[in-house]
């Protein structure tokens, strides 16, 4: 893969990472115990929660970019550093000084992020995907974002439910990315008849349920409950997607195994830590609560409520 690629890719992260952070305050604060339509309709009245989706929408532009020239493995893979930008944009929205802490586990990301794409090196694979192969990891996602819907709906606790939306779109989210790649190489080649078979449709049901329960992850719990796990969740999808469908093996001498593997652990503990820590309670900026601008005051006292420092 070319540096262009990779930039590209980066450049994907960032985009989804501001409009992920935008998105998630717009949602709390029209949530109210809404859902559903309702919930949309008030959020498209939202000018942060659309300056959020325009970001997003860059970022699948972006995205489809770097998949054109570059493998599933690798693009998926260094889209998880969005999770680095995310976490502290959020919280600076909030009016929240983001925790030294936060930033070492971002950089933390960054490389893990970095370790494991130069290992990886997956082989060019097949142009386009293997239908039946498609098909079978298609089938296995949407049964386990499923199953996750279906334990968010009965769980008890704002985390755990947001943990399970966040990882059931992230999953659906992986696999839109494989199809997304199989759509932009049949438009390149001009197989228009192919790319508005099975993989526009695919594409068009994956992303649409995967933005439903990530808009309810956003209403049931604060961002770090969702975004880590919706971060990794999605590579490891898109990857086992590629692997299955585009034949995009990853190295596997022994040396690349090692690189990979110690990629992927710094991966899932900084993104483990980038979600504590911007649980725990933060400072806020002078003049500034939760966003929004009011007349500092010449003593400030702390809130009352710890989570109003907090995502």
């Amino acid at each position: 893969m070319s540096g262009g690629t990779i930039g590209l890719a980066v450049a994907a992260a960032v985009c989804v990472a501001l409009g992920s952070a935008l998105q998630h305050q717009a949602a709390v604060a029209a949530g109210g115990g809404r859902n559903g339509f309702p919930l949309l309709w008030r959020l498209l009245r939202s000018r942060r929660w659309m300056a959020g989706l325009a970001a997003a929408g860059a970022g699948t532009a972006l995205h489809a970019a770097a998949l054109s020239g570059g493998s599933v493995v690798v693009v998926e893979a260094v889209m998880v550093a969005n999770v680095a930008v995310a976490l502290p944009a959020r919280a600076l929205l909030d009016g929240v000084r983001p925790a030294a802490g936060l930033v070492l586990a971002a950089v933390a990301l960054s490389g893990g992020v970095a370790l494991f794409a130069a290992a990886a090196r997956p082989g060019a694979g097949q142009p386009g995907p293997v239908p039946s192969a498609a098909g079978v990891v298609i089938a296995a996602g949407v049964v386990i974002a499923g199953l996750c819907s279906a334990a968010a709906a009965r769980a008890r606790s704002g985390q755990a439910a947001g943990f399970a939306l966040g990882l059931a779109a992230g999953i659906l989210y992986g696999l839109d990315g494989g199809v997304l790649k199989a759509v932009v190489h049949a438009l390149r080649h001009g197989l228009v008849a192919e790319a508005a078979g099975w993989p526009l449709w695919a594409l068009a049901a994956l992303g649409a349920w995967a933005f439903v329960l990530h808009q309810r992850a956003y209403t049931r719990a604060p961002l770090q409950a969702s975004l880590p796990v919706l971060s990794v969740a999605g590579p490891l999808a898109g990857m086992a997607f590629g692997a299955l469908a585009f034949g995009e093996i990853p190295a596997h001498e022994p040396l690349a195994v090692l690189g990979e593997v110690a990629g992927m652990s710094v991966i899932i503990v900084s993104v483990t830590l980038l979600g504590r820590l911007s649980a725990a309670p933060g400072r806020h900026r002078r003049g500034w609560v939760r966003g929004a601008a009011v007349a500092p005051q010449a003593a400030p006292r702390p809130p009352a409520d710890p989570s109003v420092a907090s995502l």
